[in-house]
Formats: C-alpha cells, sequence, structure tokens
C-alpha cells in the first residue's frame, strides 16, 4: 500500500525532452533486495545515459545513492514505496539529490529533516524545480512517528524543495533504531514551465 500527495500551485505545463521517455522498470520475479536495487541503479545509468544525473555519478555517488536506495526497497513497512516509486522519480531526473539521516531526542523529527538535506548529495543542477519526491521514515519500535512529526518533516522538506513536486510517502519500522528515526530521501529535479 503506498500514500500518494500531490501538490500542485497553478497550472503545471512540463517540458519535454527531445529524448524518448525511459521504459517501465521490468520486475524480477523473486528479487533479493539489494540485488534488486543494484539492478534498478545499473538500468537507471543505462537508460538514462544523456541525463546530468547519470552524467555527475562518480564511483563514491554511486555507492551513497546504492545504500540508500538498499535501504528504502528493504523497508517493508506500514505503507511501503517499491521499486516502481523510486524507478518513477529516477527516470525523469534531470537532477536528483538524494540522502539519508537519522536522528533521535526531543525535536528529532525538525534536526533530522535539517541533517537530510544539509547531507543530500546532489547530482546535476541544484536551482532546478523538484518535480517529484519519494520520502521513506523509518521509526523504531520504543518510539515510533507521530502524525505532528510527519507533518512538520514534509512541510520542511516541500518548503526546501518546491511545493510543485509529487510526494510518495513511505513508513515502516526498524526495531535497531530505538526512539530515533531514519529519513531516506529522493527528489528529482527538472525544468517545469508554468
Amino acid at each position: 500500500m503506498r500514500t500518494t500527495c500531490f501538490v500542485a500551485v497553478g497550472l503545471q505545463l512540463r517540458e519535454e525532452s527531445a529524448r524518448p521517455l525511459m521504459q517501465d522498470y521490468p520486475i524480477l520475479s523473486h528479487p533479493e533486495l539489494p540485488t534488486q536495487a543494484a539492478a534498478l541503479l545499473a538500468h537507471w545509468k543505462q537508460e538514462g545515459v544523456d541525463l546530468s544525473a547519470v552524467q555527475a555519478l562518480t564511483p563514491a555517488t554511486e555507492n551513497r545513492l546504492l545504500t540508500v536506495l538498499q535501504h528504502i526497497l528493504t523497508d517493508t513497512g506500514e505503507i511501503n514505496v517499491d521499486h516502481q516509486d523510486v524507478w518513477e522519480v529516477l527516470s525523469d531526473a534531470t537532477s536528483l539529490q538524494f540522502g539519508m539521516a537519522t536522528g533521535e531526542g526531543h525535536s528529532r523529527a525538525e534536526v533530522t529533516g535539517q541533517q537530510l538535506l544539509t547531507s543530500s548529495t546532489m547530482l546535476g543542477d541544484g536551482s532546478l524545480p523538484a518535480h517529484r519526491m519519494l520520502l521513506a521514515i523509518q521509526s523504531g519500535m520504543s518510539a515510533e512517528l507521530e502524525m505532528d512529526e510527519l507533518t512538520q518533516i514534509l512541510e520542511y522538506l516541500m518548503d526546501q524543495t518546491g511545493r510543485q513536486a509529487e510526494v510518495v510517502f513511505g513508513h515502516g519500522l526498524e526495531p535497531a533504531l530505538g526512539e530515533g528515526i531514519r529519513l531516506l530521501l529522493l527528489v528529482s529535479r527538472r525544468i517545469i514551465l508554468t
């Protein structure tokens, strides 16, 4: 099950590139999830060879992106995001912003949200408006994510990345986090004409 929140400001006209749209990501029949993350990344690199985000990949950023993808795809939480959700973000990313942050304590939502953006990696032009955002949140069993924390995180991220983006959200429990939360973020950026 997934929850999608659409946020739009005015009429959106999207500039389509001259290249054909990427095909849907092929679903593997019995994937081992970390292998699926690697396959998804390899497929994106092959299909998006002309995208500036793909061209900006280095071995170090590729390893960080693979780690984020693995965490997203191995989370089988209450509200799942899956490989198709990830592919929808990757497939049209002229620029891609991604990151992961963990925090705990009284103001964990605020602090972790800020840490997520300041430590995130940008592939391509960060000044482009956000087109799609995937946010996966994992929380520990002893202090599950509260609705006001979710609202605070989403509001902050949308204020920083742009409110015109389509947002896909997932949430799961990770016992090892204890009273902490982990935020995982993918943001595709591209030219949007209004």
